[in-house]
């Protein structure tokens, strides 16, 4: 290598170590392989995308730029793929070689690439790569298109040695590049969140979070509490913890929206989340509000109280009431460890109430729902009920207790009716109990139980004595009220059968089924024996 050469080399090498900037230092490598070797026609720098997996054109002189930005090589493909993939530098110095080392281009490259170097056939060349620390970070290709130009070794191993000195530096560009980005995209996103924040500290609500963010993003966004499936790859959720708490529904799916976007996504979701959380602390003390205006009602206040709490419900003092319970069959109405969960059920039955034209005043206690409904007129409760059902009917299993009309002044009284009769739809698996419909039960519920197994035991004691299938030829012969041959066909047994049954049933508790009285005892207290659990019914 000359004394000009190694001076030259040592000249880009200090120009290659001040920059930071990738297209100086790829006009750098251009230049210097201009100066350092006579014959080349072309020279072409391909850079390694990682995202995309290609070689793509980086920096050229003496070819079509633009034709060339459209190829993009695969490792292995061509001499460029190959060359990238060996990490090895090669001299080529015939044609043939050369055409066997392209023959596996792809027709849309070999198009881009033919009209990329203007048509020309290469009669030699040589490829280096680029290559710090054992990764390969593209390819310097150096073609020569005249007949009479022949690359050298020598001319190869300089250009290696730019390409080593190119690589650290490309490096380095790149590692600057990322910080740049980084800071900036760290600034923006500061921006963002800051922009974001200035709304929640306002109490400017979640409608203009999302206005917000559809103009950063410039595209629509719908806030919803449930996702629909139809449209979940389009839903981004809002969590906390692992709580749902709800789903932005954007225009694409998330991963389509650039880093910027979705960094304003995720800080919409944050504020969201945020608002939602304090929503729904206000809400809860706003249910715990109306439970201490439910115990005024209760307490039978009077004077400048009563009003007070009247005028909150915006009820009328001589105005019927009645009350309400619903609870879960097997589960809670709504699950404790779900932030808005119950927010949600008791604003829905809020909004229920409302649409069949209610003024109730609606709360909770532990796992039931209450509510205290204005009576105007009696399909109300019937069409409130039926709202809660079409509604819920597919994710809620409800039970109904429902206490009688009463004075606001005799509102306990309907409060502990309806205790009653959601404890009753519990015990006997009864959806809808209103107390007003019960029967007997009623009475019962007023009686000490210990009186009440007192009695039973006392009527049936000696049937328990008897075998199992005189027991439940009684429970069919009550059901079926007395009726002889519904009874022998319900029980499959001849009438004879059901006709000595029977009469040892009447001598063991030495009753007549025909007395009237004897009757009514039994039929109570066979209902307090089924509702006792002692047997199955």
């Amino acid at each position: 290598m000359n004394i000009y050469k190694t001076k030259k080399l040592l000249e880009i090498n200090k120009m290659l170590t001040q920059s930071l900037k990738l297209e100086e230092i790829l006009h750098h490598v251009i230049v210097a392989a201009r100066a350092l070797i006579d014959v080349s026609d072309v020279l072409i720098i391909y850079l390694y995308d990682k995202e995309a997996n290609k070689l793509k054109f980086a920096k050229g002189e003496g070819v079509d730029k633009e034709q060339l930005k459209k190829v993009a090589f695969s490792p292995g493909e061509s001499i460029t793929g190959k060359i990238f993939t060996e990490k090895k530098s090669k001299l080529f110095t015939s044609e043939q070689e050369i055409d066997e080392y392209m023959e596996n281009m792809t027709d849309e490259n070999y198009r881009h690439y033919y009209e990329g170097v203007r048509r020309r056939k290469i009669r030699s060349m040589f490829c280096v790569p680029i290559i710090n620390k054992g990764r390969c970070l593209g390819v310097v290709a150096v073609n020569n298109y005249n007949q009479n130009g022949v690359f050298t070794e020598e001319d190869m191993q300089v250009i290696k040695v730019v390409a080593d000195q190119s690589a650290i530096a490309i490096d380095n560009a790149n590692v600057y590049k990322n910080l740049k980005e980084k800071n900036t995209l760290l600034k923006r996103s500061i921006a963002i969140h800051n922009q974001f924040y200035q709304l929640i500290i306002e109490g400017r609500g979640i409608k203009n979070i999302i206005s917000l963010l559809e103009r950063m993003i410039s595209s629509p966004v719908v806030f919803y509490t449930h996702v629909n499936e139809r449209d979940e790859a389009n839903a981004f959720p809002i969590r906390r913890g692992d709580d749902i708490l709800g789903v932005l529904m954007l225009g694409r799916p998330f991963p389509s929206f650039s880093e910027m976007d979705q960094i304003a996504i995720e800080q919409a979701s944050l504020s969201i989340a945020l608002e939602l959380i304090k929503d729904n602390a206000i809400y809860e003390k706003e249910i715990h509000f109306r439970e201490q205006v439910f115990n005024q009602l209760l307490e039978g206040k009077s004077g400048s109280d009563l009003q007070h709490a009247l005028r909150y419900v915006k009820w009328d003092e001589d105005w019927i009431v009645q009350c309400m319970i619903l609870e879960g069959r097997d589960h809670p109405l709504w699950e404790a460890e779900r932030l808005i969960d119950k927010e949600r059920f008791v604003k829905s039955i809020e909004r229920i109430s409302s649409s069949v034209g209610l003024h109730s005043l609606i709360f909770t206690r532990a796992f039931q729902l209450i509510m205290i409904i204005p009576k105007f007129k009696q399909k109300n409760i019937k069409e409130l009920i039926n709202g809660i059902q079409t509604l819920w009917k597919n994710e809620k299993d409800i039970y109904y207790g429902v206490g009688r009309e009463t004075t606001i002044h005799d509102l306990s009284i309907s409060y502990k009716e309806a205790l009653r009769s959601i404890g009753y739809a519990k015990l006997h698996n009864v959806q809808i109990v209103e107390y007003a419909k019960l029967g007997i039960e009623r009475l019962l519920y007023e009686v000490d139980k210990d009186i009440l197994d007192m009695f039973m035991n006392d009527q049936l004691q000696q049937l328990y004595n008897l075998d199992e299938s005189f027991i439940d030829t009684l429970r069919i012969f009550i059901e079926l009220n007395k009726n002889h041959k519904k009874t022998a066909e319900m029980l499959h047994i001849h009438s004879n059968t059901l006709y000595y049954r029977l009469k040892k049933i009447e001598e063991v508790l030495q009753i007549e089924f025909n007395n009237e009285k004897d009757w009514i005892d039994l039929v109570i207290a066979f209902r307090l024996y089924v509702a006792s659990n002692k047997k199955d019914e």
